[in-house]
This record gives structure tokens, sequence and C-alpha cells, in this order.
């Protein structure tokens, strides 16, 4: 017999905002407009907002990326004064700096360093490579936000966000975590994630 299951499609932005609007009892839209329907520019205005907040909440390894940021003055930076770094544009969220006694002001990185690596959020736009679990999130906190323009439910905003705050955001960040520890025996989320897997060595 002929295999007719076709694999799942990788979600676009639009079917992130037709999850969000299915959690409130909405029509699927065809696009995200900022002239179109309630829906559409309600979308439009919100998307954004609302991935990039998602992103800064958690540690999402399909976000984490390094940098290798330079001071335009290295003579200062040697003598040992505090010289200023500028953030890469993408940057929503500094995780780590691999420099002593560095300060942030604004989206500039203040320290004795010509030379300083830096981890951090990446602003991700791209759906491919968000993973299931952060979708899920994502779309509950998007729902949140639409929930008083499109259906002025005060009850269902907090049912949502009691479900974002308890439910998704906490099982996308564990399965975050433990997938980007998973060959850490010594992490504490080693063993469980063995027994997601039925594993007893």
């Amino acid at each position: 017999m002929e295999n007719d299951t076709l694999p799942a499609p990788v979600p676009s932005a639009v079917d992130i905002c037709n999850l969000a609007l299915s959690k409130l009892g909405e029509s699927p839209i065809s696009g995200i407009d900022a002239n179109g329907t309630l829906p559409q520019r309600m979308c439009y205005m919100h998307y954004h907002p609302v991935r990039r907040e998602v992103l800064c909440v958690n540690r999402w390894s399909f976000a984490v990326r390094q940098a290798t940021l330079h001071s335009a003055d290295a003579a200062a930076a040697e003598s040992g004064h505090a010289v200023p770094h500028a953030l890469p544009q993408d940057c929503l969220r500094v995780l780590e700096v691999r420099s002593p006694g560095w300060t942030l002001r604004g989206r500039t990185v203040f320290c004795p360093a010509g030379d300083i690596r830096l981890r951090y959020i990446a602003d991700v736009e791209d759906t491919e490579l968000f993973d299931p679990l952060f979708v899920e999130a994502f779309a509950v906190r998007l729902a949140c936000k639409l929930c008083i323009p499109l259906i002025n439910s005060t009850t269902t905003r907090q049912a949502l966000l009691e479900e974002y705050q308890r439910i998704a955001l906490p099982q996308a960040s564990h399965f975050n975590a433990v997938q980007e520890h998973s060959n850490d025996e010594d992490h504490p989320l080693y063993r469980l994630w063995k027994q997601s897997l039925g594993r007893k060595d």
C-alpha cells in the first residue's frame, strides 16, 4: 500500500498566528496584514513583540549565538580602562561575557578588554529554527495578547495566561534544557532525559 502520509510542514508565522487564533475560537487568517481584517491587524501588531518576549524569557538552544566584540579604543583597554563594545544588532539578551568586570549600559558592554567573547539570545525570525514546544508557548502567549481586542474576555485571557506560565512555558523550557545537556551525565536533568526514553543505564 502506498504511504500517503505527508511530512508535517514547518509552521510559518501565519500558522503560529492561526494556532493562537484557534485558542480563541477564531477563524484562521490567510495572511498578516496591517490593513486587513481585525485579526490580521492584531496579529501584525503583536506577532513580533510577543516573539521577542518569549525568546527573552528562556535560554532557547536554537537562539543562542556567540560573537567576538571589538573595541575601537584598544589603547584604553590595555591601560585598564573600561571601553565600549556595541552589541550585535540581533542581540535580545546577553547571557555571558567572557571578561571580568563588565557592565551593560543600554546596548553597549563596557569592560577593560579590547576583544571580548559574548553569548547571547538572538532575535530569531526564521520559524524553521523554532522547536515545537517553543511554537506552542509562543502561540499561547500570542493568544493572551489577542484575547481582549478580538473576543474581549478577561476570563479567557486569565486562563491562557495561567496555561502559558504554568504549563506551556515551563514544559518548553524543561525539554529545551534536557536537550541542551543531554550528553552531560552530571547534569540534574540527565536522569529525567533517560527516563523519558525508557533508559535505565
